[in-house]
């Protein structure tokens, strides 16, 4: 937060929040650089203004549109392609902002019979049944292209029993209409001399990924756990990098995984995904070995 001539300023994830007086009321002005982004900030602000008991005045009336972090698309197809996972692809007119950089989305599951969410008056996501009643499992952009309808994205589900994605998958059909909120969290690796991933079976999307993002001269080692031998995928990835599968009942875990890495001094990172307790034991080994924290991440797929 910082103070301007008559306001102040406070910074937002993506954007700005600017607090002015304005005789006896305070103008609020947002700035973001996208809609997606503008959409979590009025989000944000509309909740806590609400916290306090305020109904602010907006200058326009939002009500009834589609929020701007939200996008629409078509179901192309949704195969089992393993044993231990089911690909969907999905088509829209409105899915370029993904690329190159949006990492991840949430696929939005609502209440039977719901609609879909829309802003009121103040441009804020209302969400039919509460926001509680929705489903929002987040997902990896496994690949995307432009095409002639708009931008085309495939994205990988990892099947267990009862899992309500699971269940959707197996109903979904092509021509059916799906919704969904990101870009968000995180990002791919930076470029680097070596690179170590080791990731779960919730993460295989995210590291196939990482893997064929990697400049053709990186070297390193990935180390990727799957269910069976049937759900081993080929994944295009540099010379350089050893790539290992691993089956789960083996009895190699995912921190005995990284914890063989033969980690070099300098010109690293290494990128950890799986389960919550895991990531934040990889995070503190890490941190021991001297890594700092531009040179690893360790992220939290389920828990």
């Amino acid at each position: 937060m910082t103070d301007t001539a008559g306001g102040i300023v406070i910074s937002l994830p993506r954007g700005a929040l600017t607090v002015l007086p304005d005789g006896a009321t305070t103008r609020l002005c947002i700035e973001s650089p996208d809609t997606a982004a503008l959409q979590l900030a009025r989000d944000m602000l509309a909740e806590r203004l609400r916290d306090h008991g305020l109904e602010p005045d907006w200058r326009e009336d939002l009500a009834g549109r589609q929020p701007g972090n939200q996008s629409r698309a078509t179901v192309l197809a949704a195969d089992r392609i393993s044993p231990s996972y089911s690909r969907v692809v999905i088509e829209g007119a409105d899915l370029a902002r993904f690329d190159p950089d949006g990492l991840h989305f949430r696929l939005l599951l609502g209440p039977d019979g719901a609609g879909w969410p829309e802003t009121d008056a103040a441009g804020a996501t209302v969400w039919p049944g509460g926001m509680t009643a929705w489903h929002r499992p987040v997902y990896t952009v496994r690949s995307i292209e432009t095409t002639g309808a708009g931008t085309r994205i495939a994205f990988d589900v990892f099947r267990h029993d009862g899992g309500r994605v699971t269940a959707w998958c197996d109903r979904v059909r092509p021509g059916d209409t799906v919704a969904l909120t990101g870009p968000g969290g995180g990002s791919l690796p930076a470029p680097c001399g070596w690179i170590g991933l080791v990731g779960d079976e919730t993460a295989m999307p995210v590291m196939a990924r990482a893997l064929q993002a990697l400049p053709a001269q990186t070297r390193g080692q990935a180390a990727l756990f799957v269910p069976t031998p049937g759900d081993i995928q080929h994944i295009a990835h540099p010379d350089g990098v050893t790539l290992r599968w691993v089956m789960r009942g083996t009895g190699e875990t995912p921190l005995q995984a990284l914890r063989a890495l033969d980690l070099p001094g300098a010109d690293r990172h290494v990128f950890f995904a799986g389960h919550k307790p895991d990531a934040q034991a990889a995070r503190a080994w890490l941190a021991e070995q001297g890594l700092d924290k531009t040179e690893f991440s360790a992220a939290a797929y389920w828990s």
